[in-house]
């Protein structure tokens, strides 16, 4: 990111933002033993918040390497922390499982330490009522493997996290990124190491702790925008792997907002697993491709001339050709015995089953082109009068671009949900009336959160009424909007309490 985005007496004080009031008295409550020491004294409290994203354009695409578009919320995790007495690490989750009752997971720093992430996320897969520990849990363990932190060492203490959050878990809306950012940073701050974790590199650790620990194959854009997202902007990285760019003003009078379809959706879910495995097929695919035609366009094909990146292919040679000579099923016994594994370490390509390799691969080039021009018709929109008809358009081709991208999820990645589909539906129904633009399912789909681009103003909150309104009486669910935006972890920073 060029320069620091954010003016730092313009930071909110991180005890005034939600959920982290709520948290402390949550801490005095139910948890008032939280951070007593064994002579009665209380050990100090460190406090951490991260807030969900909205996931305006790029989702799945991360991983292919696109640029993606996302929103910081206002809806967020907040994770205090606590040295112990002894060398056992607990945490405690308040509304996870249990709105009214706090659940415990408690493990030594020895066991941890020997622990491997497989063995690890295999303990926490085994127990669903401890599975949401892995995220908070797994902090503490990737900062061992990665030798910031030797939990062997007996110096180290035992500590206590506590966790409350208010992003609502399948929403896709990315609570996990907010858990593990939040928990990571209170680590990070506790074990004094900002001088060797820097934001990005806060969030790569916070990666590996869904990947590997928790099961999630997700990129690494949320955890991103949920360390260094600015609020009223969108966080813009192109995932090759991280690079960031320039947050993204929205043009005056212009928000994205996000409505919940009460459809629950999980990254670790299957589906989503198996259009991420095919796309990185289709990639593998394509090299090979390309090695046999050793030229395109008088341009020598040497290696992997899209540098390992699907979304570097560009569309029109896609089109003209790669796209007819893959397959539209492919068995994943027969990818094996012919190419191996594919370019991605966490996709696994199962023997038993079919891979929509051609529909896959479609979505992740077509996107990652959509991605790209909304981007240019949101910059084209922020140069013109607020008004004017030439504004209007852009914003209505960056709109469009959105209900594409939603297409193609149903369509081409088989992500949709049905009831996402009314939304969306609904919104370009309402278009003039409301002053909506766009809308999309976001993050890995299949259920969880429409994004809408729209206007700002009574006009539009009376539209979104009404819009949720009709969604309810057509589906029979109660949507949930997301509306607000706030900083991102890495700037409002831990506070001692």
């Amino acid at each position: 990111m060029k320069g620091n985005p954010i003016v730092r007496d313009s930071v909110p004080d991180l005890r005034s933002l939600a959920p982290v009031p709520a948290l402390l008295a949550r801490l005095g409550g139910e948890l008032a033993a939280f951070a007593r020491r064994a002579d009665g004294t209380r050990a100090p409290v460190r406090v951490a918040r991260a807030p969900g994203r909205l996931d305006v354009m790029g989702g799945v695409a991360d991983y292919t390497g696109s640029l993606v578009c996302e929103m910081p919320l206002a809806r967020a995790a907040a994770v205090a922390l606590a040295a112990r007495d002894d060398r056992d690490v607990q945490v405690f989750s308040f509304n996870l499982l249990d709105e009214h009752k706090p659940f415990t997971a408690r493990m030594s720093l020895d066991a941890l330490a020997a622990a491997s992430a497989e063995s690890l996320g295999r303990d926490f897969a085994a127990d669903p009522q401890r599975l949401w520990a892995a995220y908070l849990v797994g902090c503490l363990f990737v900062l061992h493997e990665q030798k910031y932190v030797d939990l062997r060492d007996p110096r180290v203490t035992g500590i206590d996290l506590a966790l409350l959050s208010d992003v609502p878990p399948g929403a896709g809306i990315s609570s996990s990124a907010a858990i593990t950012v939040a928990t990571m940073l209170a680590l990070v701050d506790h074990f004094g190491l900002r001088d060797r974790i820097d934001g990005m590199a806060l969030a790569a650790l916070c990666q590996q702790v869904e990947n590997r620990i928790a099961g999630a194959p997700c990129g690494i854009m949320d955890q991103a925008t949920a360390a260094l997202g600015t609020p009223g902007e969108l966080f813009r990285l192109l995932c090759q792997p991280h690079q960031l760019l320039d947050p993204l003003p929205l043009p005056p009078g212009v928000r994205v907002v996000g409505v919940d379809t009460g459809v629950r959706h999980w990254v670790s879910g299957g589906q989503y697993g198996r259009t991420r495995a095919a796309a990185f097929m289709g990639h593998r695919l394509i090299l090979d491709r390309m090695r046999k035609m050793g030229r395109i366009n008088g341009k020598e094909l040497v290696g992997d001339p899209l540098d390992g990146y699907l979304a570097n292919l560009p569309l029109q040679d896609y089109k003209d050709f790669f796209r007819p000579y893959l397959p539209a099923v492919l068995s994943g016994a027969q990818f094996v015995a012919e190419f191996g594994a594919t370019v991605d370490p966490v996709s696994r390509v199962e023997a038993d089953a079919d891979y929509a390799v051609q529909t896959a691969t479609d979505h992740h080039v077509h996107d990652a082109e959509r991605v790209r021009n909304f981007v240019k018709f949101i910059e084209k929109a922020n140069a013109l009068t607020p008004g004017t008809p030439e504004r209007s358009k852009y914003l209505d081709m960056a709109g469009h671009l959105m209900y594409a991208s939603h297409v193609s999820y149903t369509r081409d990645a088989l992500l949709g949900a049905p009831e996402a589909d009314v939304m969306v539906d609904l919104v370009r129904k309402m278009e003039r009336t409301a002053k909506f633009y766009g809308a999309r399912i976001t993050g890995a789909g299949q259920g969880g959160t429409v994004a809408v681009l729209c206007a700002e103003g009574d006009r539009t909150d009376s539209g979104l009424a009404d819009l949720m309104a009709e969604y309810t009486r057509q589906t029979g669910k109660t949507p949930t909007l997301f509306a607000g935006t706030s900083p991102g972890a890495w700037w409002t920073g831990t506070a001692v309490v």
